[in-house]
């Protein structure tokens, strides 16, 4: 008989590609996982549902997590990256020397686009700007389209869909080296000590998933089609911009990772004494891609 195993992601879009992968090609089943797959809304409420127990795994990116655990809110920690790819998408006719002192849209404060925003504003815009906060992912592509913001960072698929409306990508994130380095799996720090074989084969499961959608383009689009909520041709562009992001280690502990902290570390947002170190634990993604970690 196959262990329930209620899992959990943020909103529709990229991120959730790899976890998706796992349940729909039957990789979690065969690790013997009846896994469920919730949508939560965003990765405040993946935290919550975590630290209370009503899910095991999630899927969420890294701000929402390191802010819970700088506050002591929860003891969670990444065991795997995702895929989470990020352009700065502007209104039509925008252009990037035109933002300094104008808006930019973000989702909820203390969320990747706030942390994106807030690096935006310090890194390419010369300290000038400010950041409003107006809803996921396509109430920020409305609010860029109303001219409500001059921009906003936005993932595949909804990017894509954003650069079909006229909207032109402004500045790629990979610039700062934050594309696919920024959140993917997490749980809680008990789970890992206490259950060390179930979170092994999770783990085994997440990677099979992955290797059958690099290997099935076909079925990789389906996954974008039906997790990114989007359309067939969407979902094509998509898998086309996604597919470098599923690296064959995906370790936790990135560049992209040690950015957010250093930044917040600055910025007064979480403690000096804070470390990347008490989010993140590579050694089971290790242990099962036989690495020495």
């Amino acid at each position: 008989m196959s262990t329930p195993l209620p899992c959990g992601y943020a909103s529709e879009g990229q991120g959730v590609t790899p976890l998706a992968a796992a349940l729909e090609s039957g990789a979690m089943l065969d690790q013997g996982f009846d896994v469920t797959l919730a949508k939560m809304g965003d990765a405040h409420a993946v935290v919550a549902g975590l630290a209370s127990g009503a899910i095991v795994f999630g899927n969420l990116a890294a701000p929402a997590l390191v802010l819970a655990a700088a506050e002591g809110r929860a003891d969670l920690v990444f065991l795997a990256g995702g895929v989470n790819q990020q352009f700065l998408v502007g209104a039509p006719g925008v252009t990037l020397d035109a933002l300094p002192g104008l808006s930019l849209g973000m989702s909820h404060p203390g969320d990747l686009t706030d942390f994106l925003g807030q690096l935006t504003i310090d890194r390419v815009l010369g300290g000038s700007g400010e950041l409003r906060a107006v809803g996921g992912s396509q109430s920020r592509l409305r609010a860029v389209l109303d001219g409500e913001v001059a921009a906003t960072p936005l993932s595949p698929p909804t990017a894509v869909q954003a650069k079909h409306a006229g909207c032109p990508w402004l500045y790629d994130y990979a610039e700062m080296g934050l594309n696919f380095a920024i959140g993917g799996i997490a749980a809680p720090r008990s789970l890992i000590e206490s259950e060390p074989e179930l979170v092994r084969r999770f783990l085994r499961g997440y990677l099979e998933g992955q290797r059958r959608y690099k290997q099935d383009r076909d079925f990789g689009v389906a996954i974008h089609e039906q997790y990114g909520e989007t359309t067939r041709t969407i979902a094509g562009e998509t898998y086309d911009v996604t597919y470098a992001g599923f690296r064959d280690f995906p370790d936790p502990a990135t560049e992209g990772m040690r950015m957010l902290v250093d930044f917040w570390k600055s910025a007064g947002i979480i403690p000096e004494a804070f470390r990347v170190e008490s989010v993140v634990d590579s050694g089971p993604i290790a242990a099962v891609c036989g690495i020495a970690s």
